[in-house]
């Protein structure tokens, strides 16, 4: 299977993330720190692949796990905080454009990643469809959130461009098993704070159990998204598999179509000014696509 495919197939899962994500957050945002934790330990599932080719890592790869986890949920955190103060409709295209530059750079000094370039206009195409599709003429990002999100985006880049150093050592399922553990482990550092371990009990008893259930679909289609994600990753350009976040919005703004009467929550803007602005953004992600396939 193409790692185009994949990638594609990941965004899709990650636009459904991305509603119940917006769902849960309409009704009351978790602390960042609440969020992170969750997010960081579910990852515990991906032992269940041991028997499918695991291979013990050595002193170095166990100190790059460390460092990716300490790398993503440093992120999670700052991403979150930001998103308190901010949309989320405004806040992840930013991330997920600013992000993706910080990879092109951190792979070709890091892995010595190149791009052609044909690739390199496929992705300059792709970041700026993911950028216009957040744009916001009269609204910037305020109240501290630029710097967060900037921040954010270093340590989601450092992330991936760590995960994709490991995979060229290893085995994919090795490799995913390496890097998943060392978000586990640094999520749990978490509750070594009294007021941290405060936060995710009190707030874990307060949530609603119907919260609870979205909350739950959301990470399971992450799962989804994320083996897709990381498979592209290992199988193709880190660089390209990252700068296809603009396309998770494109799905995103068809099934906010699609399940807009059901789930208010989603509704979108669709006057004649934002409708030019998704389909320049459209335009852009899709001429980026087509580049990387024919």
């Amino acid at each position: 299977m193409s790692w185009i495919l994949l990638v594609i197939l990941a965004q899709f899962f990650y636009a459904l993330v991305f509603i119940f994500d917006k769902y849960i957050l309409s009704r009351s945002m978790p602390h960042q720190v609440v969020y992170s934790f969750y997010v960081g330990v579910l990852g515990i599932f991906v032992l269940v692949l041991i028997p499918f080719g695991f291979v013990m890592p050595n002193g170095a790869e166990i100190f790059w796990s460390l460092v990716a986890g300490v790398a993503q949920i440093s992120g999670f955190l700052l991403f979150y905080k930001a998103v308190n103060r901010e949309e989320i409709s405004r806040v992840v295209p930013f991330v997920g454009a600013v992000s993706s530059v910080f990879v092109l750079i951190l792979s070709s000094s890091i892995i010595k990643e190149f791009l052609t370039l044909r690739q390199i206009i496929a992705f300059v195409l792709l970041v700026l469809g993911c950028l216009v599709i957040g744009f916001r003429r009269k609204h910037f990002l305020r109240n501290g959130v630029l710097g967060l999100s900037i921040v954010s985006a270093f340590l989601f880049a450092l992330f991936w461009v760590i995960t994709k150093y490991l995979f060229l050592g290893t085995n994919f399922v090795s490799g995913l098993i390496w890097v998943r553990v060392g978000v586990v482990l640094i999520a749990l550092t978490l509750l070594f704070s009294k007021k941290n371990r405060e936060l995710i009990f009190s707030e874990t008893k307060q949530v609603k159990s119907k919260t609870t259930k979205f909350f739950i679909f959301g990470r399971l289609f992450n799962v989804a998204g994320s083996l897709f994600l990381y498979l592209a990753a290992f199988l193709g350009s880190v660089t390209l598999t990252i700068a296809f976040q603009g396309l998770q919005y494109v799905f995103v703004l068809i099934l906010a179509l699609l399940l807009l009467k059901k789930i208010p929550v989603l509704k979108e803007q669709f006057n004649k000014e934002v409708l030019i602005q998704k389909i320049i953004a459209i335009i852009f992600i899709c001429i980026g696509l087509s580049l990387l396939v024919i």
